[in-house]
């Protein structure tokens, strides 16, 4: 493939993959449908709420989610346990701590929101797990088959066109020591690019569920960026 080829393209490679992961696209397959199914979702829980209550309440909410907004093709075969395991290693209280527990007392406590924060806060870490397997999947199935010159082209292209979106220590780098953190630059720059136009990738939540749950997506980037 000759020079120009390559560089041809490598462009149409960011192309696609910053077409594909635009913001509305992702909004309109997981926020919205997720925001809609979850609003949509009743349940008769007054405090005190019981484990069972608890149990029941949470599993039901999660293979709704799954089904009548992801349209999963595949079956939660165990609601139950999915959603233990969100609460487990997504929730942080600020008033009871993080975990499965904390997420209990939550739901029992009128003044942090009850029930209905904690199942807020289950939709969003839903949202933003299967958002970001999404993202994962755009970017590996695109650049998983280049050739290692493809893979310098497209790192070179960064640092020349989009040098203003990557990290200060990426930036002095050369193409070749880049192209294992193309995948995190792509993200980066996809979201700057977002927010400069006016449209964040942090949802437009409760306080009490942000301070439960944080923002799954944020701090993977950050952490991912900052371990560079």
């Amino acid at each position: 493939m000759k020079n120009t080829d390559i560089k041809k393209r490598a462009k149409e490679i960011i192309e696609l993959i910053t077409v594909k992961l635009d913001r509305s696209l992702i909004k309109g397959r997981f926020d919205e449908p997720i925001a809609r199914v979850a609003e949509q979702f009743t349940c008769e829980a007054e405090p005190p709420v019981s484990h069972k209550a608890f149990n029941k309440i949470a599993a039901d909410f999660v293979q709704q989610i799954y089904q009548k907004a992801l349209n999963a093709s595949w079956i939660l075969t165990d609601p139950y346990a999915e959603a233990v395991f969100l609460l487990e290693k997504y929730c942080h209280s600020p008033a009871y701590g993080p975990g499965y527990d904390a997420a209990f007392m939550n739901a029992n406590d009128t003044a942090q929101g009850g029930i209905q924060t904690v199942l807020a806060g289950l939709a969003e870490s839903i949202k933003n797990i299967e958002r970001q397997k999404y993202i994962d999947g755009v970017l590996t199935w695109h650049l998983h088959s280049c050739s290692w010159q493809l893979l310098c082209e497209i790192a070179q292209i960064l640092l020349e066109d989009y040098r203003f979106f990557i990290p200060p220590l990426l930036s002095k780098c050369v193409p070749a020591q880049l192209v294992d953190e193309i995948p995190v630059i792509m993200q980066g720059y996809i979201e700057s690019h977002s927010i400069l136009q006016g449209v964040s990738f942090r949802s437009h939540r409760p306080m009490a569920t942000e301070l439960l749950f944080g923002d799954y997506v944020g701090d993977e980037i950050w952490k991912r960026q900052n371990e560079l």
